[in-house]
């Protein structure tokens, strides 16, 4: 996947591969390209996968808290998946495990979104 496919869409699901820094630089790239996705698709879930991420700052958690505002308005929810140990220090001391749903996989998150769409 090249550095600017770093998204993908399923049904009404953003999944989002993030690089392997997640930066001011990076977060900014990642934050235009789903803002037009969220203007042009029903966006009402978004799975962050981690799996390449070794490093993130305070722009990284801005990215994710802000993704959570837009999907609250539609009831839905962020997943997490694939967190390596600092990143996953990170989003512990930032509070982020409290709104978001974890998943070993980003086929782990999917599979739960299904089941809750599915009642």
């Amino acid at each position: 996947m090249q550095e600017k496919d770093f998204y993908e869409v399923k049904g009404e699901t953003l999944i989002l591969h993030l690089p392997e820094e997640l930066d001011h630089h990076t977060v900014e790239r990642v934050r235009e390209q789903t803002d037009q996705l969220f203007l042009a698709k029903r966006i009402r879930d978004v799975v962050f996968d981690y799996e390449n991420t070794h490093f993130m700052d305070s722009s990284g958690i801005g990215l994710v808290m802000g993704r959570y505002r837009e999907v609250r308005y539609l009831k839905g929810d962020i997943y997490i998946t694939c967190v390596n140990g600092k990143v996953s220090r990170i989003l512990e001391i930032s509070g982020l495990y409290r709104v978001a749903k974890t998943a070993d996989a980003v086929e782990d998150a999917l599979d739960l979104i299904g089941m809750k769409y599915e009642n």
